[in-house]
Parts: structure tokens; C-alpha cells; sequence
């Protein structure tokens, strides 16, 4: 009889916890992905990365889960397991935002977040780790391009316009030193989208805020933090800012944005345009810095039934040699995707190649054209891109292939063919060329390492549900 009771109570204990587990509605998607890829590395140095390519291989998992309560509540949930190469390594610059990761493991958290709909009101929140669509860039954020926590808020103020606003912790480094804000990074930003018929009109603001500790870390282990590397951001250019030992930020960094974002749909046409303005204040041992500057961008799409036209153009301003403060949009956490093998715009690219999408969109102009969405038959798509870009930066710095920022004697022509086969239903394969011809410093010492071009082919198979 006792035995019968203690069965009896664990079934009555399971129950209770299956109700409770499927108490909301439990959406679920994802893909699990096999890839394979050969790299020629983005430094343009021959044997800069000491090898001249590299062949790789990777697997991974993305899981989304939504549990919905009701139409006012659910908790959105995401993850990516086994994303790294052969060995299991990670390498993707998110692996510190927010303090979440070593940076070594295979299993990584994105979305982690209550949505929440205050009943009788419009009003939304968002609490948790999270990612956000920024109105900087058309493609990508030179702000933040990662999924830290926070909290978002948003609200219609009226039928025209919402309004938008959000906090996010972009490091937190408190382990150390609990009590010390000099851990802490943080970014707050503000924007309020207005629809004018066939025109939205966003005007944005943003402040950012980061302390000492996330910029220096112990001096020689700064560059674990590249989003906010400033001194080996500028490495090569400006010495008293770049002097490791003698000049790193003794006060916490400072930085504002504000722009505008247009988007123009007048079928077939769209058309998207950002300006951004951006200032920090970078204080060192040696000098006071404001690094401040303009980037803006255009893309317009003539949308067909078989493929779509693309123009798309952009221009950051670059820093002069002389001068005591730096013409440049001081980027944060970003990740530009205007193309598929300089920027950030690969299917790959958190696995296995390395773009530059650390450069931002910063610090150069370029022109592109592509055609998207190529179709043959139901199954079959391709993508084509062609870009060409040169340095804003003056000449005389940031001479070597290797440094982040060109200047105005470098510039290269990029090439990628992507396609897409969908073999059945859930289940298809996918394929990446790329090539960058680059064009080095005429004042280029090769002694340190001739120039050569970048090239890439990754082939990958997907199961998506």
C-alpha cells in the first residue's frame, strides 16, 4: 500500500509538472548545419596568419523557442550549439558581451527574454538578452550588432509614429570587483519612427558609456574587448593613443550618436537611407581625444519577379595625420553585412571565416551592385556582388594591408557568387565564392609581407524546421 502511495504521489508530481511546463503554447524552429570551407585570411599579407589558407569544417545546431501564454506574454529563447571548427573552438567576438562566455565553449546563448504587452495598453517590453535593429546603417549597426541584455520599451504615440527606446549592458566585468563601475560598459538609445504614407522617417539618438577596466583589462590583455579597443584600433596611426604602457584611458569613455533613417517604398522600387553623426571623448595620460565623425549610406532595390537590381553606396569619414583629434564615427559593437566576405553578410562567417566586419563601415566609401534573389525554377537561387572601396584615411597612415582602416592610396574590388538549392522541403544546400583584389600603399614596405588576394569557397548542408 505504501509503495502504491509513493507511485501515486510521483504520477500526481508529474503531472503537475508536465501542466506546468506546457502551460503556454510551445513554438519551436531551427536548423542543424554541416559546412565545409577554404579560406585565403583577410589580412592581404601572405603567411599573416601562418598559413597561407586554411581548410575548415564545423557543425551546428540553432534552436528558437517561443512560449506563449497569451497574447500579452511569452518568453522567447536561443541558442547555438556546436558552432566552432573542427576542435570545438568558438572565436566569434560576441563571446564576452555581457559576460556570458569564456569565449571556448560550443554551446552559446542569444535571445533570453520576457516580451510582455501591458494589457488594455500598446505599451511593450522586452527584459532580457536580446537583439535589436538599429537605425545607423542600412545593413548591420556600426553600434550593436550583438544580443546583450537589457530591457526595450515601445510605445505608438500615435497612428503616424512609435516610439522606441532601450538599455543594454554591453560588458559586465563585476566578478573581479564587484563595487568598481569602471567594469561596466552600457549603451542607451532612442528612436521614433514616423510613417508618412510611403515614408518612414526614423530620427535616432544613442549614449554610450564604458568604463576604464573594459577598455584596458590589465593592460596587454586589452585586445580581449576589440569592440572597444580604441589603442589597437588606431594602431599605426596616432602614437600617443596607441602607447599601451603609457597611454591608455585613465577615465571612463564617453560617446553620442544621432542620425536619421529614411526608407522610400514605392513599388517596385525601395530605397533606405542612414546618416549618422558620432563623438567620443577618449581621455589618456598623454592628451585628451574626440574622435568624431559622419558615415551615411544609400540602398536602392528595383524589385522584380525574378531577381532584384541593387545599388548601394557609403562613406565614413577617416582620420588626417596631423591632426590632435580623429575624423572617424567611433564605432561600438557593430557588424556591417553590405557584402558577404569583407563585411559580415555570410552565412559562415560566425564559424568559419573571419570578415572584417570588426573594420565596420568606417573609415572608407564604396560602391556596389548586386542582383538578388536570381531565380531558376522553385528551388534554385543566387545572389551576385560586386563591390569597390578606398581608404578615407590619409595616406600617410595605416600603410600596412593588415591594419583595420584603410587609408587614401588602398582600396579593393570584392567579388561573391552565393547560392541556394533547396534538395527538398526543410532541407537544402548552400554554396559561397568569394574574391578581393586589393591594392596596397604605393608606399607599402612588402618586406613585411607580400600582398596577395583574398579568396574563399564554403559549401554547407542545412536541415531547417
Amino acid at each position: 500500500m505504501k509503495k502504491y502511495l509513493q507511485a501515486l504521489g510521483m504520477t500526481a508530481l508529474v503531472v503537475m509538472f508536465t501542466s506546468a511546463v506546457f502551460a503556454a503554447d510551445m513554438e519551436v524552429s531551427g536548423s542543424f548545419k554541416a559546412s565545409f570551407g577554404a579560406t585565403q585570411y583577410l589580412d592581404f599579407v601572405e603567411g599573416g596568419r601562418g598559413s597561407d589558407s586554411d581548410f575548415d569544417a564545423t557543425r551546428e545546431m540553432g534552436l528558437l523557442f517561443e512560449f506563449i501564454a497569451n497574447e500579452h506574454l511569452k518568453g522567447v529563447l536561443s541558442f547555438q550549439i556546436g558552432e566552432g571548427s573542427t576542435g570545438g573552438y568558438f572565436g566569434s567576438t560576441d563571446a564576452l558581451v555581457g559576460g556570458e562566455e569564456d569565449g571556448d565553449k560550443i554551446i552559446e546563448l542569444d535571445n533570453l527574454y520576457i516580451d510582455f504587452i501591458v494589457p488594455g495598453t500598446a505599451l511593450n517590453f522586452k527584459v532580457g538578452s536580446q537583439g535589436a535593429v538599429f537605425a545607423d546603417a542600412v545593413y548591420g549597426s556600426n553600434l550593436m550588432y550583438e544580443v546583450p541584455p537589457g530591457v526595450a520599451l515601445s510605445m505608438p504615440f500615435s497612428d503616424l509614429g512609435t516610439f522606441q527606446a532601450a538599455w543594454f549592458r554591453m560588458t559586465d566585468l563585476r566578478d573581479d570587483s564587484p563595487d568598481d563601475l569602471d567594469d561596466l560598459a552600457d549603451l542607451f538609445y532612442v528612436e521614433a519612427p514616423l510613417k508618412l504614407d510611403r515614408l518612414i522617417v526614423t530620427p535616432y539618438g544613442a549614449y554610450a558609456t564604458i568604463g576604464e577596466t573594459v577598455i584596458q583589462d590589465g593592460g596587454a590583455n586589452h585586445w580581449r574587448y576589440a569592440y572597444f579597443d580604441y589603442p589597437g584600433f588606431l594602431q599605426g596611426a596616432f602614437d600617443d593613443i596607441t602607447d599601451l604602457e603609457g597611454s591608455l584611458a585613465v577615465d571612463s569613455v564617453d560617446a553620442y550618436y544621432g542620425g536619421l533613417k529614411l526608407v522610400l517604398n514605392y513599388e517596385p522600387i525601395l530605397i533606405q537611407s542612414t546618416a549618422t553623426y558620432g563623438s567620443m571623448s577618449w581621455k589618456t595620460m598623454t592628451r585628451d581625444v574626440d574622435i568624431e565623425g559622419f558615415f551615411a549610406d544609400l540602398v536602392i532595390d528595383y524589385q522584380l519577379s525574378f531577381m532584384t537590381p541593387e545599388l548601394f553606396g557609403l562613406w565614413g569619414s577617416g582620420p588626417d595625420a596631423d591632426d590632435k583629434d580623429l575624423d572617424l564615427m567611433p564605432p561600438l559593437i557593430g557588424g556591417p553585412t553590405y557584402t558577404s566576405s569583407f563585411f559580415g553578410g555570410s552565412r559562415f562567417n560566425d564559424n568559419m571565416f573571419d570578415s572584417h566586419d570588426t573594420t565596420y563601415s568606417v573609415g572608407l566609401w564604396a560602391v556596389g551592385f548586386k542582383l538578388k534573389d536570381i531565380r531558376f525554377g522553385d528551388r534554385f537561387t543566387n545572389e551576385f556582388q560586386i563591390m569597390y572601396a578606398e581608404g578615407t584615411a590619409e595616406d600617410t597612415i595605416f600603410q600596412a594591408p593588415g591594419d583595420i582602416l584603410l587609408n587614401e592610396d588602398e582600396s579593393f574590388i570584392e567579388l561573391n557568387l552565393n547560392s541556394e538549392y533547396e534538395i527538398m522541403k526543410g532541407f537544402l544546400a548552400a554554396t559561397e565564392f568569394g574574391y578581393i583584389i586589393f591594392d596596397e600603399d604605393s608606399d607599402y614596405d612588402e618586406s613585411n609581407g607580400a600582398v596577395e588576394n583574398f579568396w574563399k569557397a564554403a559549401f554547407a548542408l542545412e536541415y531547417y524546421f
